[in-house]
């Protein structure tokens, strides 16, 4: 008996029409497979970015107000398998544009002046004479001169108001700290906190502007502090992996 033509088997066109159809129902289940692979690694190493960026900032949290703002130098730098970039600048509540001054009686940082923008610090280890400080403002930069010499510049947001702190609740010495605010058509908030030495401290410059002076202000030992950790898989990457942000209340 002949066989049928049909019982023949498959022919090659209809296995290379089966194949091309195997193809078109596996190929999206397989870029789906790789995309979601891709995905988890993704996430994975956010959640890893994100815990490295956790403990920075929680090793910030443990410093003092002025070693916390020269560690937010904006210098990128290998931390635990990643980079990672700190910037950390003098922070209140009512005000961003906020520039801090310290003086105190602490042996090798008697005096000290952080800015709103990168948070710069520059430091007078000892006072052994009157001292004064001035702050020139214009409409979009500063500069800050101790003893007539510069020593920080930096740009300033148009608009907003300017708000200066001295907080010398903690200065006891014998010589004067002179704060002169040049405000250059800018609107300046001066904060003054005093404690047992206003014969020391003096302000000037200011014409038309009230001075608050904060006797016995609760956080007159403490300064507040903006930290921003980013963190990136590489020394030049543009986009950090994870970002992380916090607000710390520090010791001078």
């Amino acid at each position: 008996m002949k066989s049928s033509k049909y019982n023949n088997g498959a022919t090659f066109l209809e296995v290379i029409l089966a194949m091309v159809i195997l193809a078109i129902i596996i190929i999206p289940f397989m870029s789906a497979f790789v995309f979601a692979e891709k995905g988890t690694v993704e996430a994975g190493d956010v959640l890893d970015a994100s815990f490295i960026a956790q403990r920075r900032l929680e090793k910030l949290s443990t410093l003092d107000f002025r070693s916390a703002v020269d560690a937010g130098n904006r210098i990128r730098e290998p931390y635990s398998g990643a980079f990672i970039e700190v910037t950390a600048v003098p922070y209140h509540p009512a005000n961003p544009i906020f520039f801090n001054i310290v003086a105190q009686d602490t042996s090798g940082r008697r005096l000290f002046v952080t800015t709103p923008t990168g948070g710069e610090v520059r430091v007078l280890e000892s006072i052994n004479s009157n001292v004064t400080i001035t702050l020139q403002i214009t409409a979009n930069s500063y500069s800050v001169s101790v003893f007539g010499k510069s020593v920080l510049n930096g740009s300033l947001p148009t608009s907003g108001n300017v708000l200066v702190m001295l907080n010398a609740t903690q200065y006891t010495g014998s010589h004067d700290i002179t704060l002169n605010i040049q405000p250059g058509g800018r609107t300046v908030a001066h904060v003054y906190t005093s404690f047992a030495n206003d014969s020391e401290i003096f302000v000037t410059g200011l014409t038309g502007t009230p001075l608050r002076r904060l006797v016995g202000f609760t956080n007159r030992n403490f300064s507040m502090l903006r930290a921003r950790v980013s963190v990136f898989e590489s020394l030049t990457d543009t986009a950090p992996i994870a970002v992380m942000e916090s607000i710390f209340e520090l010791p001078n």
